[in-house]
Formats: C-alpha cells, structure tokens, sequence
C-alpha cells in the first residue's frame, strides 16, 4: 500500500472549524478511531458520534474514505461499515457530500455568531 494511503493522526480541511480534532488513522480509504475500553460489548454514542464527526469534517474528500471503523485496542477487534450503512444507520437522509456542506456551513456560522457577540 502506498504511503499516502497511511495516514497517522490526518487533520482534515473542517479540523479548524473544531478547534484542530484529528482522527487516529486513515489506512487505504478505512477511518479508523481507536478505544481502550474494557466494555467491547457497548459502543457509547460519542464514540460513534466522534467517528462521524471525522468523516464529516473531510469537507473536500481530501482522503476518500469508503468505510469507517473502531479499533478496539484491548479486544484486538476492528469493528468497520462502509460509509452508507454507517450513515443510513445513523438515520441520515441525505448524501456524505451535502451532510458535510451542511456541517461546514453550520460550524462557520456559529464562528461568525460567536466572534460577532464578542465584537
């Protein structure tokens, strides 16, 4: 596999709008977010909600990413969806390019909301 196909730590285009949030890697178009939890058996919902987050946050495809996974490190076990059953699970309903045009615009107008309140 090519390196650039190996990313550690890979900061997307929207990670300013978050104050600079990176992921764990990116190997081969597979989002991979990495938990030490004694509870394999329960996912929590930030954890997921997290992993989201990173592939929306990819505004420009910059990484092409198709799946998206959780590495349990104590398990040894990679848990990963391709992105439309990760998404359609999430209850999305509409396409990745249009939830990241609609995440990008929101977090730049919550900036703009913010830096006027404080002007």
């Amino acid at each position: 596999m090519p390196d650039e196909q190996r990313v550690c730590g890979p900061v997307f285009v929207g990670s300013a709008d978050l104050g600079g949030a990176e992921a764990d890697f990116i190997v081969g178009g597979l989002l991979i977010d990495c938990k030490a939890t004694t509870r394999p058996y329960t996912i929590h919902r930030s954890a997921v909600q997290q992993l989201a987050g990173y592939l929306l946050l990819d505004y420009d495809d910059v990484y092409g990413m198709d799946r998206v996974g959780l590495c349990l490190s104590r398990q040894g076990a990679l848990i990963t969806w391709n992105v439309p059953e990760f998404l359609d699970a999430l209850g999305a309903r509409v396409p990745l390019p249009r939830l990241r045009t609609l995440l990008r615009d929101h977090l730049r107008q919550a900036k703009r909301s913010t830096s006027s309140e404080k002007g």
